[in-house]
């Protein structure tokens, strides 16, 4: 029995391009499967007008360029905690759509919660219950049960309500321009990482990279480099690629050495030396023809640890006369590079509501 609002011709796509292109704001949603993969295996696609749920077949001979298109330059998009959903769609359509609202986001600048599911979100402003039961299903099987397509409906349907609820409250709280300087940052930095992939952020994860010299540092980050270019190509999860034990063995020793010095001192399985050697050595060669990267500080002194409290507890005093989270104004490790010399500093909306505490001299 074919399900209503299942899409997976073309004529049927083009229809729904149309009436997505006149309309003002749209529920957005992805159902996909990331287990052993880099990128994740998309299985679904959702789109509510009102009170009409549509599901797309990305795994039919569709084209679906052209609704990427459209997602980009007409209505509002509504989605919740998005940033799996943005690298579905810009591996199946080639954009991401603008603009956006995610509702988990919305919700976190006018409460205290950082990352409200949908289901709470939904039970909390909407009164009503999501099932949980298909969370786990396999989407890229086919047929989908009927089960599946109705948690797959439920779940975008529910957006536009949430949208207009969030949206009258931002409004009315003054917070509205914040949200919107919110989805220009994420929108800015998803162009460069579903682009080039997410180097900086895996860089930062080494917390002892501060013990390298600056040729290790860059042996790190041309190693950091390698594997995030080689696990999008091969569709492996990073780590599955390389370890980041290894990664940091290497650009410490900065040699690759015979295949069982790659197995016993860096810790790569035999498959990986086979595999990988000439490419590691290649990488190290070429941080060393560019040239030094300046090490992240070390660790605190017990003085900027003082300091740290201080400035945290600043931060949470004024994050609780807002009603929300002290980690939606300032993370941790933003403080933190604030005080250890790389003088980072807050922008945009959180810059005026946080100039006391940066501008107070340790």
């Amino acid at each position: 029995m074919r399900v209503i609002g299942w899409i997976d011709h073309q004529a049927e796509l083009d229809a729904l391009v149309e009436q997505v292109a006149d309309a003002n704001a749209i529920g957005l949603d992805t159902e996909f499967v990331r287990v052993s993969t880099f990128h994740p295996k998309p299985g679904l696609i959702q789109i509510a007008l009102q009170d009409q749920a549509y599901l797309i077949d990305p795994l039919a001979e569709i084209d679906l360029k052209p609704l990427g298109l459209t997602l980009k330059r007409s209505a509002t998009s509504v989605l919740h905690a998005a940033q799996e959903d943005y690298e579905v769609l810009f591996r199946l359509t080639g954009c991401v759509p603008t603009p956006v609202f995610d509702t988990q986001i919305a919700y976190a600048l006018l409460h205290d919660k950082i990352s409200m599911s949908l289901s709470a979100l939904v039970l909390e402003l909407l009164g009503k219950e999501l099932s949980k039961e298909q969370t786990r299903s396999d989407w890229t099987k086919r047929p989908l049960s009927e089960a599946q397509c109705h948690y797959a409906k439920e779940d975008v349907l529910v957006l536009q309500p949430l949208y207009e609820i969030l949206a009258e409250e931002l409004e009315r709280s003054g917070r509205l321009p914040w949200m919107q300087e919110e989805m220009a940052s994420i929108q800015e930095r998803n162009a460069l990482v579903l682009m080039d992939g997410d180097v900086e952020t895996q860089v930062h994860r080494f917390g002892n990279a501060w013990r390298l010299s600056p040729e290790g540092m860059s042996r790190l980050v041309h190693l950091v480099q390698w594997r995030e270019d080689t696990a999008r190509r091969v569709d492996k999860p990073r780590k599955q690629v390389l370890s980041d034990q290894s990664l940091f063995s290497l650009a410490a020793a900065g040699q690759v050495g015979r295949h069982h010095q790659l197995v016993s001192q860096h810790g790569l399985t035999d498959k990986q030396a086979d595999r990988f050697g000439s490419q590691l050595q290649k990488v190290l060669e070429d941080a060393s023809e560019a040239g030094p990267i300046e090490t992240p500080p070390p660790p605190l002194s017990k003085r900027l640890k003082e300091a740290l409290k201080d400035r945290q507890t600043r931060v949470e005093k004024i994050a609780k006369a807002l009603g929300i989270a002290p980690e939606m104004l300032v993370k941790k490790r933003q403080l933190i590079a604030s005080l250890d010399g790389r003088q980072w500093e807050p922008v945009g909306w959180r810059r005026t509501l946080l100039e006391e505490v940066f501008h107070a001299g340790y």
